[in-house]
C-alpha cells in the first residue's frame, strides 16, 4: 500500500496552557496528510470540486498515545485503507520526525457527494486513481 509522508512543525497557537497540542489539531494535520496524498496522485480537492464531486468526512477517530509539544517536527503518514462505490477510508499515523513510535493514530471515512450533498458513486477516474494505492 502506498503511503504519503508530510512534515509539519507544531506552532505556538496549537498548544494549550500546558504546552501540549490541543486534540482538535490532529484532525487538521490528518486533512493536510490526505490532501498531500491526493496531490501526489495528481488529483486535488479543487479539481474534484470544480467537477461537482465532494468528499465530506462522515466518520473520524483518533487515538492519542503521547503528548505532542510546541516546536516539534512531526511526520503525518497517510494511507488509503479502503475504497467502495461511494466511500473512501484513510488511515493516519503521526510520528516525531525521524522516530517510528506513533504519537497518534487516526482514521477518517469520506462519502462521495454532489453539489447538493446527495451521495453519488465515485467517478471511475477517481476510483482508478485511488485504487493505485
Amino acid at each position: 500500500m502506498r503511503r504519503s509522508v508530510t512534515s509539519v512543525r507544531v506552532r505556538y497557537p496549537e498548544v494549550d496552557r500546558m504546552g501540549v497540542v490541543h486534540h482538535t489539531h490532529f484532525f487538521i494535520w490528518f486533512e493536510l496528510g490526505r490532501t498531500e496524498l491526493l496531490r501526489e496522485l495528481g488529483c486535488t480537492y479543487g479539481e474534484m470540486e470544480a467537477q461537482g464531486i465532494f468528499m465530506p468526512v462522515v466518520e473520524a477517530a483518533c487515538r492519542y498515545r503521547t503528548p505532542v509539544r510546541y516546536d516539534e517536527v512531526l511526520e503525518i503518514e497517510t494511507a488509503l485503507e479502503k475504497i467502495s462505490a461511494s466511500r473512501v477510508a484513510f488511515r493516519y499515523q503521526l510520528h516525531r520526525q525521524g522516530l517510528d513510535r506513533p504519537l497518534a493514530e487516526g482514521r477518517t471515512v469520506h462519502a462521495t457527494v454532489n453539489r447538493e450533498g446527495e451521495v453519488i458513486r465515485m467517478p471511475e477516474e477517481y476510483r482508478d486513481l485511488l485504487s493505485r494505492l
